[in-house]
């Protein structure tokens, strides 16, 4: 009996960290201001020179996440209702993500200006993006922030999914310098994000109408 819930547990416990990867996921690969340097630094210095901004915007969202969690975990106790706030926000923010992804999804994306200070101006613009909030709020469950044995195979996770993205991101970039990349499969897959988002976006709604 013993052997069974530790294997049910084990189990639960890799289902949670296939949903952070997979959620996580269809939040990073929208464009926001970190997607749009790591576009920016594949188009201007290539992919191989770029890797460590990979590094730089990992450092960023675990301050971030760490950040919210904590702060989240310790405000909750005295402002219960404070959790459900957060999400109906971050549903709000997603949706808002989802139409914006939808309306430039004809345009194409945009590399930003040339800076010269990159690890600095992603780290910061990392550090401050909305998608930290919603990350610790709704990606990461909150038993992740319990102990830091719990929070590491969840950020591990967060990584799996974030690495590739950003590597996307870098080569979309070099590739629009190339010139290899095709302008079919960008609007598609932009809306195709939208809606994924979308659907997200009015789940978490609905589990904190149901929930209130």
């Amino acid at each position: 009996l013993h052997l069974s819930i530790r294997r049910q547990r084990q189990m639960c416990i890799r289902d949670s960290l296939y949903k952070i990867a997979l959620f996580s996921s269809l939040i990073l690969v929208v464009p926001g201001p970190s997607n749009t340097l790591l576009l920016a630094s594949g188009f201007k210095f290539g992919v191989l020179r770029s890797l460590p901004l990979v590094l730089i915007e990992m450092l960023g969202y675990t301050v971030s996440i760490c950040t919210w969690g904590w702060g989240l975990v310790l405000l909750s106790h005295d402002y219960p209702w404070l959790i459900h706030l957060i999400k109906l926000l971050c549903a709000l923010y997603i949706a808002a993500l989802a139409l914006k992804t939808w309306k430039t999804s004809t345009t194409g994306a945009q590399h930003t200006e040339r800076f010269e200070s990159w690890p600095r101006h992603l780290f910061i613009a990392t550090l401050l993006n909305p998608k930290g909030l919603i990350f610790a709020s709704v990606i990461f469950p909150a038993s992740s922030f319990a102990s830091l044995g719990d929070f590491l195979p969840s950020l591990s996770a967060f990584f799996l999914a974030l690495a590739p993205i950003a590597l996307l991101w870098v080569s979309l970039g070099a590739g629009i310098r190339a010139q290899y990349l095709g302008r079919v499969s960008g609007p598609l897959f932009s809306r195709g994000t939208a809606v994924v988002l979308a659907l997200f976006s009015a789940t978490l709604t609905y589990t904190v109408v149901r929930a209130v």
